[in-house]
């Protein structure tokens, strides 16, 4: 597996403030890495180091294995602090000016507009455009020059449950062609639907580390319920895939061994003539986790 990123004991002081403390971490290539944390705990400042905009205090960073910095620069496409466009120019006649700054041509212009679904709006000034789509033309600008890394900066802040959905499919799609991202974000439900891996900071210092599949581990248990329950449990103490089952309330909580569903559950129930009126799959959350890690931390 290829470093993408390789950080060794980061750090930056502002005066009587560590915004960031000996930070160590590592990108691989193809992750969509998230950067989670509470706001000030880091995560814009580590993501301004690795980019040269903010100088660290103490600390190495490397890309690529070590090219050197105006050369990793070519390959990397960001996003910092809010989007900034000429608002009575169009999306084509604003990222001409930053294909014209980027030094990348304008051969990709529509592909990536295209791309952020903005292809149609192309001609429209950006003064008229809705904060989601100011955004995705952000999004197509860091693109046009065709990254194989981007980085983002809390890229949903502020938009509207629309706005959000649109930009994290965006994103979605993006790591799917095999682009190496990494966003920061104080958002948990956004890091859990979007990375592959993560970490957390909490002033400034990395209190967790790892893939978020491995984190929220494998939760095999369903919830189930009928108007004969004392028939259903008899029912379920037969079923072939039950691990274990417990009854609280009018429910039954039923943990099931590997590669069993709920569909099993219920087709099983109703050969046995059980009507289920409850079948639900219980699942876990970042943000218990992540509410788990902090405490442990404490």
């Amino acid at each position: 597996m290829e470093n993408v990123l390789k950080i060794n004991s980061l750090s930056k002081r502002f005066g009587r403030i560590q915004a960031v403390d000996k930070l160590d971490l590592a990108v691989i290539r193809g992750q969509v890495f998230g950067i989670l944390g509470p706001n000030g705990s880091g995560k814009t400042t580590t993501l301004g180091m690795i980019l040269e905009v903010v100088a660290p205090s103490g600390g190495t960073f490397q890309w690529f294995n070590n090219v050197k910095a105006v050369e990793a620069r070519k390959n990397i496409g960001s996003i910092l602090e809010t989007p900034s466009f000429y608002p009575y120019l169009t999306a084509v006649q604003n990222l001409r000016i930053a294909a014209h700054i980027k030094q990348c041509g304008t051969d990709r212009i529509e592909t990536v507009l295209e791309l952020v679904g903005l292809l149609d709006r192309k001609d429209d000034k950006f003064k008229t455009y809705s904060l989601g789509m100011k955004q995705r033309l952000s999004i197509a600008s860091a693109l046009l020059s065709d990254p194989p890394v981007l980085i983002l900066d809390e890229p949903t802040n502020g938009l509207d449950p629309q706005g959000i959905a649109e930009v994290r499919d965006l994103i979605k799609e993006i790591a799917a062609q095999g682009k190496t991202i990494i966003m920061a974000s104080h958002l948990l439900d956004e890091v859990q639907k979007v990375c592959t891996h993560f970490c957390v900071l909490r002033k400034g210092i990395k209190i967790h580390e790892g893939s978020v599949e491995d984190t929220l581990g494998e939760i095999n248990r369903v919830e189930v319920a009928s108007a004969d329950m004392d028939k259903l449990e008899k029912c379920m103490g037969s079923f072939p895939g039950l691990e274990s089952v417990q009854k609280t309330g009018n429910s039954l909580f039923v943990a099931l061994k590997p590669d069993f569903t709920s569909t099993e559950i219920n087709d099983f129930c109703f050969k046995q003539g059980i009507v289920l009126k409850k079948l639900v799959t219980q699942t876990n959350s970042l943000e218990k986790e992540f509410l788990k890690i902090l405490k442990e931390h404490d």
